[in-house]
């Protein structure tokens, strides 16, 4: 009798080819959502980034004393949040606090597209947000400046990532009169935490 053993070295060609085949298979099942869940955590990343930022702002504003504005523009690589003194109109520096929001991020205000949400309501905040820049003065509360006077004010912004495949998501930061900032995200029919 012969011995088998001798002559099964490795795998066989059908073997190979079935395991390929499988792998084939489930990383087209997977790779839709891999890019789902990578374009969720950069959305949820770029509002908790301006999260940060408004309250570097805010903390920059007592430090300085002096009244403090974040302000919006967009680079390669999508918008950018960054910090001026209020009073200080020149466009970003490398100097400024600042924070890249990320692409494919835009910052909306209008929300006529097919599928985009209702705007943050006044019962829902609880205040009537402002859309212009954020600022906050020298006790850390924040207000809308403009031409040396800075009147209390919340805010709310909302953002709109650009995926290459599935649905757009949406995502909001608000600032509240008394100072509380809070992320919210469009879950398709409310907003949410």
């Amino acid at each position: 009798m012969k011995n088998y053993r001798e002559h099964t070295h490795g795998f066989s060609l059908l073997e190979l080819l079935i395991v390929v085949a499988l792998t084939l298979v489930l990383g087209s099942i997977a790779l839709p959502n891999m890019v789902t869940v990578i374009s969720d955590a950069k959305l949820l990343g770029g509002g908790t980034n301006l999260s940060g930022l408004f309250q570097s702002c805010r903390m920059l504003a007592v430090k300085q004393n002096r009244t403090m504005t974040t302000r919006f523009t967009v680079q390669g690589n999508g918008p950018v949040a960054y910090v001026k003194p209020a009073s200080d109109s020149t466009g970003l520096s490398s100097t400024d606090t600042q924070v890249q929001l990320g692409s494919p991020l835009r910052r909306m205000t209008t929300f006529t597209e097919p599928g985009a949400p209702t705007p943050l309501t006044s019962a829902m905040l609880g205040f009537t947000p402002q859309a212009g820049d954020a600022s906050f003065n020298s006790r850390g509360m924040p207000c809308a400046y403009s031409s040396g006077i800075c009147t209390t004010a919340g805010f709310a912004y909302y953002f709109k990532d650009d995926r290459t495949s599935g649905r757009s998501k949406w995502m909001s930061v608000s600032i509240s009169p008394a100072g509380r900032i809070k992320r919210w995200v469009w879950g398709g029919t409310t907003w949410g935490d």
